[in-house]
C-alpha cells in the first residue's frame, strides 16, 4: 500500500542551482543600466538570490542572459532606430489598429497605451502583431479606401435574409446615404429610408445600378 502512495505522491524533484560566471559583476552592469521597471525588479530579485545563495536554477540563468541581450549596446541601438521609424511612419497605421481594438477584448492593455500615450513606441513585435493579423487589414482597409457609397449617393438595401433586424421591413428598397463612417472592420452609413435615419454597414447595401444575374433568385 505504502508503494501505491508513494508513486501516486512523489515528492518533488529538488530544483538544480548552477554557478552564475561572474554573476555580481554582470549583476552590477546589468542594473547600471536604463531598465524598464519590471526588468529591474526582476533583476533585483535574482540579484538578491544571488547573493543569498551563491546560485540560480537554470531557468533564472537562461532569463538573466535574455535580459542582458535585450539590453546590449546592439539591441538599444535597434531599439532606437525603431522608434524613430516608427513615430515617423507607422504611428498612424497604429492608431487606426488600436481604436479597432479598442472595442474588442483583444490586445486592450497595448491599444489603450497606443490611444493615451502619444510617445508611446511599441516594440516592433508588438506593433506587427497588432497591424499584420487579418482583423486590423480590414480595419486599416475601412479607414483608408474611399467610402462605396458616398455621401449623397442613391444605393439599395440587399434583399437578404441575412440582414440586420434594424432594416428588415425595408429589404431591397432605395436608399439615400447622409453619412459615412470608416471605422470597425466593416465602414457603414448613415441611411434614410422610409422617412427615419438608420445606420448599417455598407455590405448591406448595392448599387442602384446593379443586376440580377440569376433568374428565380432574390435580387440581394
Amino acid at each position: 500500500m505504502s508503494n501505491y502512495w508513494h508513486q501516486m505522491y512523489r515528492r518533488p524533484t529538488a530544483t538544480v542551482r548552477v554557478e552564475v560566471e561572474n554573476g555580481e559583476q554582470r549583476f552590477e552592469a546589468l542594473l547600471s543600466k536604463e531598465l524598464s521597471l519590471a526588468d529591474r525588479n526582476f533583476m533585483t530579485s535574482l540579484q538578491q538570490q544571488h547573493e543569498k545563495k551563491g546560485k540560480l536554477s537554470e531557468k533564472q540563468v537562461e532569463c538573466l542572459v535574455k535580459c542582458e541581450s535585450r539590453y546590449s549596446a546592439d539591441a538599444i541601438a535597434e531599439r532606437a532606430t525603431w522608434g524613430k521609424e516608427y513615430l515617423a511612419n507607422h504611428r498612424g497605421t497604429m492608431l487606426i489598429c488600436a481604436k479597432y481594438y479598442a472595442t474588442t477584448t483583444y490586445f486592450s492593455d497595448l491599444a489603450a497605451r497606443v490611444l493615451a500615450t502619444e510617445d508611446f513606441v511599441p516594440t516592433k513585435r508588438q506593433f506587427e502583431a497588432m497591424t499584420a493579423n487579418k482583423y486590423a487589414k480590414k480595419a486599416l482597409a475601412t479607414a483608408t479606401n474611399p467610402p462605396a457609397f458616398p455621401v449623397g449617393s442613391l444605393a439599395r438595401l440587399r434583399n437578404s435574409q441575412a440582414i440586420p433586424y434594424n432594416v428588415t421591413a425595408h429589404r431591397g428598397e432605395p436608399v439615400l446615404v447622409v453619412a459615412n463612417y470608416a471605422t470597425g472592420i466593416h465602414p457603414s452609413s448613415d441611411i434614410v429610408v422610409g422617412g427615419k435615419t438608420i445606420r448599417v454597414e455598407d455590405r448591406w447595401l448595392k448599387s442602384m445600378n446593379a443586376v440580377r444575374k440569376t433568374k428565380g433568385k432574390n435580387n440581394d
